[in-house]
């Protein structure tokens, strides 16, 4: 059946459900071989994914992984950007701290760099967190703090199938861009997900339509950020409960001047911790905080402490002037610490 799929694939047909639930369970029993794996990632990079393909992978690759299931007041949310945009400071994982300290429960799922130089794991390990949690650890600093890293190998084995394929390969697939972003463990259903091309935006959108996700805002920077971007016009698609509604927007539209990459940009994850230590503790009132705020509220807003992205930045600009958003970093780290290695 692999190679019925496979030709299907290389010949730009898609595959129903059931031919991707196949592939992914032969994946997973090692009925097929990295040869044969790296062959259909190429196939199906070259076809381009149908939506309904995405949708397909997500639910199949959600079957397979440990997923956990926090109890929590509020709507959780993760933020992330698929990578493979221009490296910025980690504002993804600024923004995660600083939705938590405004009183959304976040499950972020991440992983190492793939893309930067700095991924989200890297950053917040250099602000002095522990990244590699247990599945039950991570539910438990959810419950008890209202934040938690989810480490993306920690829960999904089937992603180490594609790893070495893809390595060997020396491209980026499906799988880390646009599927690892939408596999979270704790199914968080309201997400902020930004994309670093902008045809994903309608693929992704389109994708997240057939999910069990309520609230979701893809993003797409003009300017090749996969982030809501603080440098020029932003490409949007908002998914809820299933209803798409797309429209553009500019940091000028909420009082924000334009940056300049360079005032955004990241570096090894010691410069973007200390970058994002700056911006919480007040230092840094400048473009990254702009940055920082313009994305936190569409976070806000999705994670329902907010009635609109507007309300949301103004939110978080309260949040960092009172402080919250230091303490909840200081308190993450000590608790995803302490919490460890057995609870």
């Amino acid at each position: 059946m692999f190679k019925e799929s496979l030709g299907k694939v290389t010949q730009r047909e898609n595959l129903s459900d059931a031919e991707v639930v196949e592939f992914i369970e032969d994946m997973r029993d090692g009925v097929i071989s990295e040869t044969q794996i790296a062959g259909f990632l190429v196939a199906l990079l070259a076809k381009g994914p149908s939506a309904d393909e995405v949708a397909a992978i997500v639910r199949a690759m959600r079957a397979n992984c440990v997923l956990i299931d926090p109890q929590v007041d509020g709507k959780l949310t993760d933020m992330c950007g698929t990578g493979g945009g221009l490296r910025t400071f980690n504002v993804s994982s600024a923004n995660a701290i600083l939705a938590a300290a405004a009183g959304v429960p976040v499950a972020k799922h991440g992983s190492r760099s793939i893309s930067a130089s700095s991924g989200s794991a890297d950053a917040l390990e250099a602000l002095g967190i522990n990244v590699e949690l247990t599945p039950e650890q991570g539910e438990k600093l959810i419950e008890g703090i209202g934040i938690s890293f989810l480490y993306a190998p920690n829960f999904h084995p089937l992603m180490l199938k594609v790893y070495f394929p893809e390595l060997a390969l020396g491209i980026k697939t499906i799988f880390f861009t646009l599927i690892g972003p939408l596999i979270n463990p704790a199914g968080a259903p309201h997400h902020v997900m930004g994309v670093y091309q902008p045809q994903m935006v309608d693929l992704v959108a389109d994708a997240v339509a057939q999910l069990e996700m309520k609230h979701v805002i893809v993003a797409h920077g003009v300017d090749g950020l996969d982030e809501i971007s603080i440098l020029g016009p932003t490409q949007v698609a908002e998914v809820k409960d299933g209803r798409i509604e797309k429209y553009e927007i500019a940091p000028e539209d909420f009082g924000f001047e334009r940056a300049s990459f360079k005032d955004v940009q990241g570096g090894d994850p010691a410069f973007n911790a200390a970058a994002i230590i700056d911006v919480f503790e007040g230092r840094d009132q400048g473009p990254r905080r702009d940055f920082l705020v313009l994305n936190n509220g569409f976070a806000l807003y999705v994670g329902g402490v907010a009635s609109s992205p507007e309300e949301g930045m103004k939110l978080a600009q309260e949040t960092l002037d009172s402080g919250r958003a230091a303490e909840k970093l200081t308190e993450f780290a000590a608790a995803s610490h302490r919490i460890s290695p057995v609870d």
